[in-house]
Formats: structure tokens, sequence, C-alpha cells
């Protein structure tokens, strides 16, 4: 779909110790896959450390109307940075550049001329609503990673994965809870030990990653091209005539040099933990950790799933089963053995029927949240959106505002009060919803039935206007 394009092509290109800098023209008709052409280009390489190698295209207008879509802030996800050392002479990798058949890029190791990336003979395409860029690959290639996934650790060199946050258990070869936007490729050679380096996207919005014979292809519907190539090679080795990589430095590298390191985790974290859907009751909990005991296992913690909730309702307790003084006196018991107790935390919040007032009187946090304004609204409407989960009707914290998060924080420290648990299992983070876009607010196209919402809406008859199905992009449904 993409044949005919033009690409771009270079100019003003200006070359520094530290990187490169050029602006990318379309260069001929603009395709129009699946939005507008993107004219003018900006390209930013920069040496950013030893092992690693920045490429950034992105719009060379940006400002405040487009700098949300475009640019993806570093107050979501970290941003690598130059080291203030590294230049073209001491990096791993080597960047180079020709406009011959339209503006093509190349990455190579500096030490030996290993290509690892080279989209000569591809075409970029930038657009408002599709990005793509295609690299050559090598015979029988093997690239690990692009998780979350459930695949052969091999991805394969024809597999399609998509990345797209979903609440899909065990999703074989589909896009799952999570997206980690890196791979890692080992080459095996005759002649030599095998080597290793990777790729990272840093991009949060839906893609693809096109693994084909000879060709892997990165696709997304939004934000811009960013890419970190890190050189898989260990600092120990950088005096040896022909420098080692590994796989476990190409991670290491990804790790500590790009997302950053896990936190350091409680000692009580690494042992046995018991969690299970269906405790019936504060005696079946106590029943469970009995058992532990008479059998002689260890057990540092005993986890509570939705069930603990009030009809499923987050920061609420069923105060029949799992009554707010009992499960005091439980967590108690569990401190004096020396063990923890871990509790859900999903991310829905049941929305009450507005016209009910015992519905809206029972389920305060709701409320505090509406008084902060800290649930994410309809496009359209302007009203909230309005998903489907475990309690029912759903809404959701907006965790761009401020004011969310210091509900969202005054929420759970209240009910840590009700049940002092030691730790929190955060579930649904996705988020998810069992319908499809809002469950009421005209953000369906066609007419499409669905069970009724608090006032009686139960049919959706308005078109969206903004054609959310251009470019087809369905994952999932």
């Amino acid at each position: 779909m993409t044949d005919g394009c033009p690409g771009y092509k270079a100019h003003s290109v200006v070359e520094t110790d530290h990187g490169i800098t050029a602006d990318l023209v379309l260069d001929g008709e603009p395709c129009s896959v699946f939005g507008n052409d993107i004219h003018d280009l900006h390209l930013e390489v920069a040496y950013q450390a030893t092992e690693r190698l920045n490429v950034r295209i992105q719009p060379k207008y940006i400002g405040a109307a487009n700098r949300s879509r475009f640019i993806f802030g570093e107050e979501f996800v970290r941003l690598p940075r130059w080291d203030g050392q590294t230049t073209k002479r001491t990096s791993d990798l080597c960047f180079s550049w020709s406009n011959h058949g339209g503006f093509h890029l190349a990455v190579k190791r500096c030490h030996d001329q290993e290509e690892l990336f080279s989209t000569a003979g591809h075409q970029l395409v930038f657009e408002d609503q599709f990005l793509q860029l295609t690299t050559s690959m090598v015979p029988n290639y093997n690239v690990y990673g692009l998780a979350e996934n459930i695949r052969n650790f091999r991805l394969g060199t024809n597999y399609t994965q998509a990345l797209f946050n979903a609440d899909t258990a065990d999703a074989m070869d589909s896009n799952s809870y999570s997206s980690h936007p890196f791979y890692q490729e080992t080459r095996y050679h005759a002649d030599k030990p095998s080597t290793a380096h990777g790729l990272y996207a840093r991009n949060a919005h839906a893609q693809e990653w096109l693994m084909r014979e000879r060709a892997l292809t990165y696709r997304t519907i939004g934000g811009s091209i960013d890419l970190y190539f890190l050189s898989g090679q260990d600092a120990s080795s950088k005096k040896e005539k022909a420098p080692s990589s590994s796989a476990l430095e190409t991670f290491r590298q990804y790790q500590a040099g790009c997302v950053g390191l896990p936190a350091m985790q409680q000692a009580y974290v690494l042992g046995f933990h018991q969690c299970h859907w269906g405790y019936s009751d504060i005696a079946n909990l106590r029943e469970v950790v009995a058992n532990y005991s008479a059998a002689d296992i260890p057990l540092e913690s005993i986890w509570n799933d939705i069930n603990v909730y009030d009809r499923t309702r987050i920061f609420t307790n069923d105060e029949k089963n799992f009554p707010a003084a009992g499960m005091h006196e439980f967590v108690d018991f569990l401190h004096e053995r020396g063990q923890r107790y871990i509790v859900i935390q999903d991310s829905n919040v049941y929305f009450p029927d507005p016209s009910n007032e015992t519905d809206v009187a029972s389920y305060p946090a709701f409320g505090r949240g509406a008084k902060a304004n800290a649930y994410i609204r309809d496009a359209t409407s302007r009203y909230y959106f309005i998903g489907e989960n475990w309690p029912g009707y759903s809404v959701w914290g907006d965790w761009l505002n401020p004011e969310a998060n210091a509900w969202w924080s005054s929420e759970v420290n209240m009910f840590h009060q009700l049940i002092p648990f030691d730790g929190v299992w955060v579930d649904l983070d996705e988020p998810q919803s069992f319908c499809t876009f809002s469950c009421g607010n005209a953000e369906l196209n066609g007419s499409v039935s669905i069970p009724a919402l608090p006032g009686g809406v139960s049919e959706i008859t308005n078109p969206d206007p903004r054609q959310l199905n251009f470019p087809p992009y369905k994952i999932n449904k």
C-alpha cells in the first residue's frame, strides 16, 4: 500500500562531532496512505553514549497546537540524553546517509563495518496518522523481544507483532497487557563469535512490527520516529581488536541507558506468595494460611482479588464477608507470623446511576473524584467517558490532571485505613473496558445496541465525524 510513495530528500545537512542535523523534504506527490503527508521533516542524529546512537525524525514545524501529537514528553517515559562526552570518534556505532534513490540511512559498527540497520531501497513514509520505516535484514535473522507477547522466543521471519495495551490474558501471537517497542538481534557467524545489538523505538502509539524474510518494517499511527540503536558491546572489551557484543549486554544497555532500571524490591517480595480469585471470606483466608503452615510450606503473603470489594467497586470492602474490623484482626494475625497481606487495586471507578440517589450515596469515592474533575472526558459530549468493567459502568482517572493524582492518593490512603494492606496488586492498568469506545456517548459509527445506561440510553445512532476507523487498525476486537 506504500508502493509509489515518494520518500524524502535531505537538505541543509550539518555534521558535527556530536551528530547530524538536516531537513527532510517530501520528494514528490503525497501518497496519502492514511492521512496527510508531512512535507517538511527534521532529522537529528546524536551520539548519546559510546554504546548508544539516537536517530530522531519529526515534523519540522512543531508548535503548541501539534506538539502533543508528535512529541512524546519525557514526563511520561524517560528520554535518553547525551552523556556529555561521547563523540563520533568515540562511538561504537557509525551513521551514514544518502539521497540516492531518496533519503535513506544506515547504522554500522565502527570497528568492522557490520551493518545493523539500513533503509536503502525503502522509502520513509511520514503522515499525520501513519509512519513507516523499513530496514533490510540478514538472511534467516534472529530477532527477540517486542513484548508483550506469547510466541516462540525467536519471533521468526514471517510474523507481525502488534503493540497496543489490552487486557488479553494468554493472547497467542497477539498484543497483550503491555508494550515494549524494543528488539534484540543476535547474529551467528561462521568465521567469528556471534554478535548482538538492539533497537528501541520510543513511541507510545499503536504500532506494528512486520518481520519478513529479508526486511523488518516498523509502523505506527502517530508520534514521531525516535530510534535508539544499542551496540551490545561490552566496555571491558573496547581495547580488543574485535570488541565483543552480547544479548545480555544489549539488554543492560536498554534498561540502564534507555528506560531505567526497575526499583529495588523489598526482600519479602522475592518469597512465595498465594493469590486466588474466589476467596469467600476471612475464614477462608485464615484456612489457606493455616494449610500452608500444616504442610510446612513457607508463605510470605496472601493476596485478595476483587472478591474483597463491595460489588467489585474499588476503594470499598464487602462488609459481610470481609468486614473492616475483621480485616484489621486478620492482618495483625499475619504480622505476628511475619507474613503480609496484599490487596488488588483496579483502575476502573464505578459510575453510579445519577438518577438513583441511593446508588450515588452508596459510593462516595466516585463523587469525590467528580468534584476533583479527575475523570477522563468524552471528546464529543464532554461528559464522562463511560466504559464497562467488573462493577458495571465505569470511568477512569485522567492521569494528565494533577488533581486526579491527588484524589487517587487520597482514596488509597482512606482505603488503607479501612483495610491495612502491606502492598498493592496493580491490576487493569491498561485500562480495560468491556465495550467498544464509550458506552453511550455517541462514540460508535452506526447503530449499536448496548445494555441500557442510567437514564435509559440504550442505542447509539449518532455517527462519529472523526472517522476513527481510518486507517482500519483493528486489534483484538
